[in-house]
């Protein structure tokens, strides 16, 4: 009975030490976290470094602290960091990503690209979107424009509500004069509830450019009116308002040019079969929304995902669509974005979360 109570006061002991050990760690990290998030970086670091001497078995600690010497650009210190979380868990590809995103800041691209390029394979990893989008700075830095577009449209594939991702597509599209892309991005994020006075200033400046003066002076009005409009957006607004009523007026106001009339009469001779007219063009296409319900690097997991919804969940019209090297899952086909977002509504009930997009 001694034998067996000792043995049970050892267990007891080893658990409530390994408790007090995690609990230590725990409070360092936490403090640590908090002290990062209001970029405070000395006591962070602080308290990060405390947490890995605790537990260096971490991942997550190794990560943290390898972010915190990224801010103050302690590279050396923050790869070593990154590369012993890799040590203690090979999979952790958060820590990888970082890593990535170390060396980009380095200007090291071709480590960069390399190693983000291992981060998009892992489908299990949930910040999939974050490694597209360095992977097209990274592009954006070298040169390669039209990579690092198409790499910005997988990043906001895969997430939608990506805003910085969404706004660096727009002006990288508008900057190469693909002035309907770069709206059709600003209305994607409209039709997903993001509405504020950038994304209205932007619209403004595409509808001028495209040559859509009154569409223009109406968002102009939306950024002059709204109360949260920052001083430098309004002087930006009036100066772009200034510009759009001089291309209104210049539009009005045609150049009169005398012709000089002939002297003689001209006869034109009418042809015997003169052609007939062409049928008139379509001009304007019907805009449907659709709700964005995944997205996956692989054909074979966006139609498992659509199998899994239809046999689950019972829902039709799903269709997997490639776009840009992302397979998206889409679903119905709606009239208007209200009605959209209806059904996002009643989707979100079965813990089912998507975005409307419009086609």
């Amino acid at each position: 009975m001694r034998k067996g109570a000792v043995l049970l006061f050892l267990l007891f002991s080893c658990a409530a030490k390994q408790e007090q050990v995690k609990t230590q760690w725990q409070y360092h990290y936490d403090l640590g976290m908090s002290s990062y998030m209001a970029k405070n970086y000395s006591e962070a670091i602080a308290n990060f470094f405390r947490a890995s001497q605790i537990a260096p078995g971490e991942p997550k600690v190794w990560n943290a602290l390898g972010l915190a010497y990224m801010e103050v650009q302690e590279y050396a210190k923050a790869e070593n960091a990154f590369l012993k979380a890799l040590q203690v868990d090979k999979s952790y590809t958060e820590a990888k990503l970082n890593l990535g995103i170390l060396h980009y800041r380095q200007g090291q691209y071709e480590k960069s690209m390399r190693i983000l390029g291992e981060v998009i394979q892992d489908d299990a990893f949930p910040q999939k979107h974050m490694a597209f989008y360095y992977l097209g700075r990274v592009n954006q830095a070298v040169g390669n424009n039209r990579e690092y577009i198409n790499n910005l449209r997988r990043a906001t594939a895969y997430n939608p509500m990506f805003l910085d991702a969404q706004l660096e597509l727009a002006q990288a599209l508008e900057n190469e004069g693909e002035y309907s892309q770069a709206r059709a991005v600003y209305v994607s994020l409209m039709n997903n509830g993001i509405m504020n006075t950038t994304v209205d200033l932007n619209m403004a400046r595409l509808e001028y450019k495209m040559g859509n003066y009154q569409s223009a002076k109406n968002y102009i009005k939306r950024v002059l009116e709204d109360r949260q409009t920052t001083p430098q957006l309004k002087a930006q607004a009036y100066d772009l308002l200034s510009q759009v009523l001089i291309a209104e007026q210049t539009r009005i106001i045609q150049p009169r040019v005398e012709v000089e009339r002939p002297t003689q009469p001209v006869k034109v001779q009418e042809p015997q079969n003169p052609p007939k007219e062409p049928p008139p063009q379509e001009t304007s296409k019907v805009r449907t929304y659709r709700i964005q319900l995944g997205a996956f690097s692989s054909a074979n997991f966006a139609k498992g995902w659509r199998d899994k919804l239809e046999k689950e969940l019972n829902l039709r019209d799903l269709t997997v669509v490639e776009s840009s090297g992302v397979f998206k899952v889409l679903y119905g086909s709606f009239a208007t974005r209200e009605d959209a977002l209806k059904e996002l509504t009643r989707l979100k009930s079965l813990n089912l979360y998507g975005f409307v997009v419009q086609e």
